[in-house]
């Protein structure tokens, strides 16, 4: 834990709206109510509580420790409800204190200390921090640990280790770098998806992305969470802290633990955040300006005597977010209370690529018949407004035309001499139609209306049974629902490309999905310290989980007006001729069921054991493979502990890990085990020929079983120099059995196309090394430095069945270069299976090599010619992050970096060849123009090893400077203190790279590829945030 003294104090709050502080404190005193009718407990009108004897003098006391003065320290005058807790200097002022009375000092972490008043005036007060107090607890699987005891590779980070206003659409940017072996894709847009990837790929087609807990419920979105309202984030690594979790876990496991209440005495402590944020695109790409367009002689260009820059026109130059964030506080022993509300606006560097939340949360623990029972209530709402399309898993969705969001790619082919824009036009915008590689994306975008909206509403209650007769034992029942809703309305006007080209008027479409999931878990905990210095720490239950949903659409064509647009759909004229379309669909039910136990021995803190068993079963698979065991177990020896360790006094801690467990994994739609009818369409028959009527909507596969992934992990935690250096470091593999995969499948006898299968074995393993310091610690400055780095590669062991082969990362148009990746027994992951450059003829065009080393024209190669060259996966990824405090200002610096990896260059090859038969009439990169390894080709692109190129860089993720000062002295005590700070996100990429942006695409097995096809400006973000804590 972290104490909050003057050198490492960074504490939220703000300014407020009436409207909100009338709402949220009548929530909180309807809430509040019993508790202070039954602790006698009342409020006033000011932020003091009176004392209870009013003769006496006026006492200051000032708290510190060690290090310095402790902010937030309680001070009571014993027997009284006479008390505060001291400000930013320390110190707290008390009137009416008796010349007898005792002063009660308290501060978590930190042993209670009682002074006597007697005649003194001013008191200091050194508190000494309780070495037992202070042992850092992880969240696990179904409970907590002293860290001490953890035998598993977990790593923890609190809410000050998130860095303040780096922007981004959910929290997961506040997390780059900060977690070895964790990486994250998200091309920097206001309504785009962040991929996560933990210790590298664990499945080829399924279940990739770790599972996410919040507040001890699995299944939880991270783009539903605010990040004021997070006071811990625990990762759980390997298979021996993740198994507990079973089918969800294979991929790793990230708990997030919310804010809750705390015993405030009955005072109420606000807090009030605001940000102010500002995009830039930095590294814009270069393209010909439209006099150097026309001034080209390898091919013969249209010249419409404009001048257009594609990329500038889509980019939103006035964007300007916001974010405003209120939380309150209160409690006293037995009932605590914390809510939020926050609002918040997130204005893309694209244009119309916006967004809009607002939301709240209510957290609450209550302690009732004489501590018996505890429950702690959640209710969690979140509103979105999008006006940019975003990956919700709604395949209808997806099915949408490309002026859904910004298209950048388009944007770098078009002329440069025809401009969007014509002011002539009625819509205003330059449409011209029949160019498939050549289209205004300007009037696409512009002239399409897109309104997303998404809600999210979550409550949840844990109560928990102390059975106090069993010292240690307990019962916790826990109850979630959660229900997701994603709404889709968009139009395109009569004046729009397509409408204009297909003869229309208008297309409106209106689409509706619902998703709901329950879960149910209950389990028993026992918690026994014996004699000896014998620890138990037991849990043993049940866990249920259910998903629903449901999808409505509906489109139609040609209205009178444009104004209505979509919501008077059934006056467009396609209704009554019979061409408007609808769909509806609702989801199998999945259900999930599963009994666990968990069991973590400790002796003396020196010898740890953990077991971990889960039998679970799955509505997915057929009757006969429906249930799998998924077990642990881990060992732990704290080598520091020992006899013969004493005289090694730099020694703070050296302890041994080694765990070995199994996860599966069944992370595919349930629809496609159900044997399920569909209707009014063509269905292949089993003697091979169609027929338009009810058929079967998926292959039913009654074989397919679990995928499962065995890992072992070793690992060392170690702390030197009083803990003044610390950190880990752990070597890991991964096998996985029975890969899930949706193979192709031959039609007949199969009525689909394909059908999930388990095709195989893989192997993923690395190590990961991470090391922090207080490298200096003074009353005035201090610097704290956090390192980590990873490595990580995978294999394909077997694939079952003859010469199996998967091709994918497929090229885009025009010429489909073809795939870049494979996999077949023995492939790596991140290999590319590209044609090997052999040089260029007299033309200029390629040469290449065949199977058997021979040079080859290009024409002339074939697909079995290619070969496995380069790979993509980083040799060693660092995060690197620094924290500096100099009294009142703090200071600090992320930084990232990937080493010795490949990337795929497609910009010179799309846009960098010139003459008919390379980029033809598109626009031209001018970087490729200048280069002379590529200005002289000619000829057809090659997907060939010619442009993989060395992609290692080094990144500035963000910078921050803050100033915090103290306002109670200045405010009569309605202020506490108040901290302005400014952040700049997405600094600088350092790099040898000659292309767009190194930073790819590494979550997948078909990733490497600085993509032309799928290319988003880079932005930077700046950021002016406010905290202010009442």
């Amino acid at each position: 834990m972290k104490k909050c003294s003057k050198k490492n104090m960074q504490r939220q709050g703000g300014l407020i709206r009436p409207s909100s502080v009338l709402l949220t404190t009548g929530l909180l005193m309807m809430a509040a109510s019993p508790m202070f009718a039954a602790g006698g407990v009342g409020l006033d009108n000011g932020p003091k509580i009176m004392s209870v004897t009013q003769d006496g003098r006026t006492v200051t006391v000032t708290v510190s420790d060690e290090a310095g003065e402790l902010i937030g320290a309680n001070v009571i005058v014993k027997g009284t409800t006479n008390g505060n807790v001291t400000d930013f200097n320390g110190q707290v002022t008390l009137q009416d204190v008796p010349a007898n009375a005792i002063l009660e000092i308290s501060y978590i972490g930190y042993i209670t200390k009682e002074v006597p008043v007697g005649n003194q005036t001013n008191i200091n007060v050194t508190l000494e921090e309780d070495s037992k107090a202070l042992e850092e607890v992880v969240v696990v699987g179904y409970g907590t640990m002293e860290k001490k005891q953890v035998t598993s590779s977990v790593t923890s980070l609190s809410a000050g280790d998130m860095m303040k206003g780096v922007g981004g659409s959910d929290i997961t940017t506040s997390l780059q770098g900060k977690i070895s072996g964790l990486v994250m894709a998200n091309s920097g847009g206001a309504n785009d998806k962040t991929t996560i990837q933990l210790r590298g790929l664990t499945s080829i087609n399924s279940g990739k992305e770790p599972l996410i807990v919040v507040d001890g419920f699995p299944g939880g979105d991270i783009r539903a969470l605010n990040q004021d309202d997070i006071k811990s984030i625990d990762v759980l690594k390997d298979a021996s802290a993740g198994a507990i979790y079973g089918t969800r876990a294979a991929s790793g496991v990230i708990l997030i633990t919310t804010k809750s209440g705390s015993n405030t005495s009955g005072k109420v402590k606000l807090n009030y955040s605001t940000e102010l944020s500002k995009k830039q695109n930095y590294n814009k790409p270069e393209m010909l300006s439209a006099d150097e367009y026309r001034a080209r002689t390898d091919v013969n260009i249209v010249d419409y005597g404009q001048d257009a820059d594609w990329w500038d026109a889509l980019l939103q130059k006035d964007n300007f977010s916001q974010k405003h964030h209120l939380s309150l506080e209160l409690g006293t022993e037995n009932a605590q209370v914390y809510t939020s509300f926050f609002y918040e606006t997130n204005e893309g560097i694209a244009i119309k690529d916006n967004r809009r939340d607002y939301g709240g949360r209510l957290n609450a623990s209550f302690k009732l018949f004489d501590g018996w029972l505890e429950v702690r209530p959640i209710v969690d709402y979140r509103r979105t407004m999008r006006t940019s399309f975003t990956n919700n898993g709604n395949s209808d969705q997806n099915d949408q035309d490309e002026d859904l969001k910004p298209n950048f790619k388009q944007a770098l082919y078009n002329n440069p001499t025809r401009s969007p824009y014509d002011e002539n036009s009625p819509s205003g915008y330059n449409v011209w139609t029949g160019e498939t590689l050549d289209y205004n994306i300007v009037a696409d975008r512009m002239l399409n209306t897109y309104e997303g909206i998404d809600t999210w509403f979550k409550p949840e209650v844990t109560m928990k049974l102390n059975i106090k007769p069993i010292e240690g034992l307990s019962y916790t029942q826990t109850l979630g629902y959660e229900n997701r809703q994603y709404e889709l309305h968009s139009f395109d006007s009569r004046y729009h490309r397509t409408e204009v080209t297909n003869n229309r008027s208008g297309k409106a479409y209106l689409s509706f999905q619902k998703l709901e999931n329950l879960t149910s878990e209950g389990y028993f905990t026992y918690l026994k310290d014996f004699e000896g210095g014998h620890n138990l720490n037991a849990v043993a239950g049940y866990s249920y989980f259910e998903a629903n949903g449901d999808f409505f659409s509906m489109t139609n064509y040609n209205f009178l007006v444009d104004n209505v647009k979509f919501w008077d759909i059934g006056k467009g004229t396609y209704l009554a001729d019979g061409k408007a379309a609808m769909k509806s669909s609702k989801n199998i039910t999945e259900r999930l069921f599963a009994l666990y136990a968990r069991a973590n021995y400790s002796y003396q803190d020196k010898y740890m054991l953990s077991a971990t068993i889960r039998h679970e079963g799955s509505s997915k698979f057929a009757a006969d493979n429906r249930w799998g065991n998924f077990w642990a177990i881990s060992a732990g020896w704290r080598i520091s502990g020992e006899e013969f360790m004493k005289d090694f006094t730099w020694l703070s801690d050296l302890k041994l890990r080694f765990g070995y467990g199994v996860t599966g994994n069944n992370d595919f739609d349930a629809s496609y085990m159900a044997n399920t009818l569909s209707s009014d369409a063509y269905w292949m028959l089993p003697t091979g020929g169609w027929a338009y009527t009810y058929g079967p909507t998926s292959n039913v596969n009654p074989n397919l079983g679990w995928e499962e992934k065995k890992e072992w992990n070793v690992g060392i935690d170690y702390a030197f120099l009083n803990n003044r250096i610390y950190g880990k470091f752990d070597v890991y593999r991964r096998k996985i059995d029975g890969m899930l995969y949706n193979v192709n499948v031959p039609q007949p006898p199969y009525p689909n196309a394909q059908q999930w299968q388990n095709i195989g074995e893989m192997e993923s393993k690395g190590w990961e090394f991470e090391i922090g310091a207080d490298i200096i610690q003074t009353k005035d400055f201090t610097w704290t430095s956090n390192l980590n780095l990873s490595h990580n590669s995978g294999k394909v062991l077997s694939t079952w069945g003859d010469g199996t082969q998967i091709v994918g990362n497929g090229f885009d148009e025009p010429g489909w270069p073809g795939d870049a990746s494979l996999l077949q027994d023995g492939a790596e992951i991140g290999a590319y299976y590209i044609w090997k450059f052999a040089g260029f003829d007299e033309n200029g065009e390629f040469l290449l090599y065949n199977k058997d080393g021979e040079v080859i024209p290009a024409g002339e190669k074939t697909v079995n010619d290619k070969q496995f060259i380069g790979n993509y996966l980083p040799k060693v990824m660092m995060g690197w992050n620094n924290t500096f405090r100099y009294k009142n200002f703090d200071l600090g610096i992320n930084m990232r970096s990937w080493i010795g990896f490949d990337v795929y260059n497609s910009w010179p090859m799309y846009l960098g060849i010139q003459g008919a038969n390379g980029a033809g009439q598109w626009n031209l990169w001018k970087p490729a123009l200048e280069d002379p390894k590529y200005n002289q080709i000619r000829g057809v692109k090659q997907l060939c090893d010619y442009f993989l190129e060395d992609g290692s860089f080094l990144k500035i993720d963000a910078i921050t400077l803050g100033y915090t000062l103290s306002l109670k002295k200045y405010t009569n005590n309605l202020v506490d203190h108040v901290r302005v700070y400014g952040t700049v996100g997405n600094v600088a990429t350092i790099t040898g790279y000659s292309g767009y942006n190194p930073e790819v695409n590494i979550t997948g097995w078909e990733g490497g590829v600085d993509k032309v096809w799928n290319c988003d400006p880079i932005v930077r973000t700046y950021t002016l945030g406010i905290q202010v804590s009442f």
